[in-house]
């Protein structure tokens, strides 16, 4: 009796075994490896050889540990354009840093996309690790066009990673850079998958590595997680990106972790299980995102295998450009026509021959003094890859353009200048005709003198206009809004980046003056823009 009981407990002790596994993720690095503004070369703590290091501390800490990607590493740094159309024979940084910390996998974000297919093909091909994505698929065949899913054994664990993009890819990216691809709903992907890695792969875990935000959008927007958490049973964990905003929470009650970008922080999950009979029970799944310190160092692998291309980076940064004659100051470009955005519209119009042009601020930091320029100052002007179009709309069209543009402001007899949720980059602004928008209007009706070479604009007048190809491919909503679903006439071959250098480079000295083209009613005061703008 006492032999049986004896028995009893030690197949009880057998089966209750405690496992501890350790979920390390990072998203939207972006390029970034110094602790520095790339641009204003100020100190700013972010980037792979700070965090390399807390990567390194925290795996020490806890062998039984899974190192995870959720997408946009390749692509947002000068160091990712000198690599991919300068050096191509340097090692992409991110992937070489990656290889060099032991990554698992990596979630295939919309920005990875930026230099073509072909280049990130040739990327995905110097990884240790897969390029994830279930629901990116081959447009001819349907076949996946990245590794679904991959499994992992930890500590007698099996540990299903399942990759998913978000499905808003095409409203982000030039059509040129996705030729070939279709993008599936990633919560309709992971309803059929997450089943089979539970019955067919005998996974005790689901992680999920998406790049796709949080928000109150749709599974096929950009903020996918929510729908994912509320529509598919059996996932664990979330490991999400694209929002850039670190987050530690549940939704739905699926546990969401998301690392702050550009390197600024490490998210941590920590799971507990325990074995009962055949199955792993997760006790607990604490997730947080973890800060490295200012005095955190450097780590010298990250420094050794990168400074190649660094310096080739600072040499082109540095590079002259022209001499400026005029201040480029983006803190008035959202109420006023500014020589900074004539510099965006001339060129975009120069660059496919189109009649007018829209363009949206760079940003209110933006601020280039009068006198010599570099590469470096011209390069924080537009750091993505984007391309410019021409399409041609009628007039009616053109009004509809610039009424989606007027909802970004508030009636003007509200305290709040801007908009909820309103993006400086979602704001355009029309060179080539001249316009008022009326903010005591309501939304919809604010357009106002819109003319064209002195003469009202008619309905049924045809324009071309100059745009980005993030705003041909959907992005800020303006395609629907107009009710543009045609091909553009014609696509610039080099990014407006590109474009921009090129017109500086040509010039000596580089004149640039307002047109005065358009103004808001009433007129808004500088002080409330300058402390109210996003």
């Amino acid at each position: 009796m006492i032999r049986s009981f004896v028995f009893l407990l030690f197949a009880l002790a057998l089966g209750a075994q405690d496992v501890r596994l350790q979920v390390l993720s990072t998203s939207d690095t972006h390029g970034r490896i110094l602790p520095r503004d790339a641009y204003t070369l100020q100190p700013s703590n972010q980037g792979w050889a700070r965090l390399a290091s807390l990567i390194r501390e925290r795996k020490a800490a806890q062998p039984t540990t899974l190192l995870l990607d959720s997408g946009d590493a390749i692509s947002g740094d000068p160091v990712n354009y000198v690599r991919h159309r300068l050096k191509p024979e340097l090692p992409e940084p991110a992937i070489a840093i990656m290889n060099a910390l032991g990554y698992q996998a990596m979630a295939v974000g919309n920005h990875e996309f930026d230099y073509g297919f072909s280049v990130l093909r040739s990327v995905e091909e110097q990884a240790k690790f897969p390029f994830l994505s279930a629901n990116t698929v081959l447009a001819e065949t349907g076949k996946p066009a990245f590794t679904p899913y991959v499994i992992e054994e930890k500590a007698g664990l099996r540990v299903a990673i399942l990759g998913l993009t978000l499905a808003a890819v095409p409203s982000m990216s030039d059509r040129e850079n996705l030729e070939g691809l279709r993008f599936l709903d990633p919560v309709e992907t992971a309803r059929k998958l997450v089943p089979k890695l539970r019955s067919d792969e005998k996974a005790d875990l689901v992680l999920v590595l998406i790049h796709g935000g949080v928000g109150a959008g749709s599974s096929l927007s950009s903020v996918p997680v929510q729908s994912l958490a509320e529509k598919v049973a059996g996932i664990d964990l979330i490991l999400a990106g694209h929002t850039h905003e670190p987050l530690a929470s549940r939704v739905a009650g699926v546990p969401v972790l998301q690392a702050k970008a550009y390197g600024q922080a490490l998210g941590v999950a920590e799971f507990r299980l325990h074995k009962k009979r055949s199955a792993w029970i997760v006790d607990e799944c604490a997730v947080r995102v973890e800060q490295p310190q200012e005095t955190t160092p450097l780590d010298p692998e990250v420094l050794s295998i990168t400074e190649p291309l660094r310096n080739a980076t600072e040499a082109y940064l540095n590079t002259y450009v022209t001499d400026l004659s005029v201040e480029l100051d983006g803190r008035w470009s959202l109420m006023e026509d500014t020589p900074l955005l004539q510099l965006f519209h001339t060129v975009m119009r120069k660059a496919v021959g189109a009649q007018l042009s829209a363009a949206s601020s760079p940003g209110s930091r933006i601020f280039i003094p009068k006198g010599p320029t570099s590469v470096r100052q011209f390069f924080a002007l537009a750091p993505y890859e984007n391309r410019v179009a021409r399409i041609a709309i009628t007039g009616a069209q053109l009004r509809a353009y610039l009424e989606h543009a007027a909802r970004f402001f508030n009636p003007s007899y509200e305290a709040k200048l801007f908009s909820p949720n309103a993006r400086i980059g979602d704001y355009d602004m029309v060179s080539g005709v001249n316009y008022a928008l009326d903010l005591s209007r309501p939304v919809g009706q604010r357009v106002a003198n819109l003319k064209y070479q002195g003469a009202p604009v008619k309905d049924d007048q045809v324009f071309t206009l100059a745009i980005t190809g993030y705003r041909l491919a959907g992005g800020g909503g303006y395609m629907d809004a107009i009710g543009f679903k045609g091909q553009p006439e014609r696509t610039s071959a080099a990014s407006l980046r590109n474009l921009i250098l090129e017109y500086a480079l040509s010039r000596p000295t580089l004149s640039l003056s307002e047109t005065d083209n358009w103004r808001t009613i009433p007129w808004l005061d500088r002080e409330r823009v300058l402390v109210q703008q996003p």
